[in-house]
């Protein structure tokens, strides 16, 4: 049964950025209301500004409807509408806390957010449940997905219910077993005008590595407008725009001024408008120049600009 007159408090677990969150639940003779989104709210406790971009709710007719385990490319804000649910989270992303575990139950006084690269998975308590969750990303064919398997003895979920007598897909019976999986890895930091001089040295610093990608103008032509739909831009943390137009004398006439200031202002509009307001890369215009430290260890964080 939902517990009303709860704080709203959230509380971090043991994989890295997945934190319950309890939901104030309002209720009288007539049933009972919720704030099960509230942005300024859910930020103060901590949780991200992930900017969802798409609501799904799926729906369970049966006790022991079990669905699982599943990795995205993005962040999920999962909550119950009706009924009940035993849900297991299994860190799936590169690095120290691969494989780690944490279940919980979730009615609707209880909701959880996800990160992306966690696997998500759960079996529904009681009959007619509605399983909602929130994404700061449309679905796309092209991501990258990684699934386990719910009966994995490795992580070793404690299901309330015996999967031997759960309603679940077979496609989700087939998936791989944990030293099968291939972990998610993090956003990729893409440098632009990576054939110029400071792209080189850029590359020089940094290295060739899948947590770095570079793009010349053979690939990624910042005066052509359609660069805006070349690239899943949520798969990229931080865009570094080392691009420059060097031709100095020529950009002090009228037409030479246009072309050079064409990719500044593609760029400028790009990361303005084209972006949703969270969730996306920052992105960096080569209009002065400013010091900045990066670490080939970490994704730059920082705004580099050119001249």
């Amino acid at each position: 049964m939902t517990e009303f007159g709860k704080s709203l408090r959230a509380t971090e677990t043991v994989i890295p950025g997945l934190v319950v969150v309890e939901l104030p639940v309002h209720g009288d003779s007539r049933g009972w209301f919720k704030e099960n989104w509230q942005r300024e709210k859910m930020v103060a406790q901590g949780i991200p500004d992930f900017g969802p971009v798409q609501n799904n709710i799926s729906f369970n007719d049966a006790i022991g409807t079990t669905r699982g385990i599943h990795a995205e490319p993005w962040d999920k804000w999962v909550s119950v509408a009706t009924g009940r649910i035993f849900g297991a989270w299994v860190d799936l992303r590169e690095g120290p806390s691969f494989g780690a575990v944490f279940t919980t139950e979730l009615d609707p006084s209880r909701a959880i957010f996800v990160p992306r690269g966690v696997g998500n998975s759960y079996q529904t308590l009681e009959p007619d449940t509605a399983y909602a969750y929130l994404v700061n990303d449309h679905w796309s064919a092209d991501a990258e997905y990684s699934f386990l398997n719910l009966a994995d003895e490795t992580v070793a979920i404690k299901w309330p219910i015996p999967l031997s007598e759960v309603e679940v897909s077979a496609k989700d019976l087939t998936h791989p077993r944990l030293a099968d999986v291939t972990p998610i890895p993090p956003k990729k930091s893409l440098i632009i005008g990576a054939g110029g001089q400071l792209g080189k040295a850029l590359r020089a610093l940094l290295g060739d590595s899948a947590q770095y990608e570079y793009a010349g103008r053979d690939s990624l032509d910042l005066t052509d407008p359609a660069f805006v739909s070349s690239r899943r831009w949520k798969e990229y943390d931080t865009v570094i725009n080392a691009a420059a137009y060097t031709a100095v004398d020529v950009a002090e006439t009228a037409e030479g001024r246009t072309d050079a200031w064409t990719p500044t202002s593609l760029v400028s509009r790009f990361s303005h408008k084209s972006l949703p307001r969270t969730g996306s890369p920052s992105c960096t215009s080569p209009v002065t120049t400013s010091s900045t430290e990066l670490n080939p260890g970490h994704t730059p964080k920082t705004t580099l600009y050119s001249r």
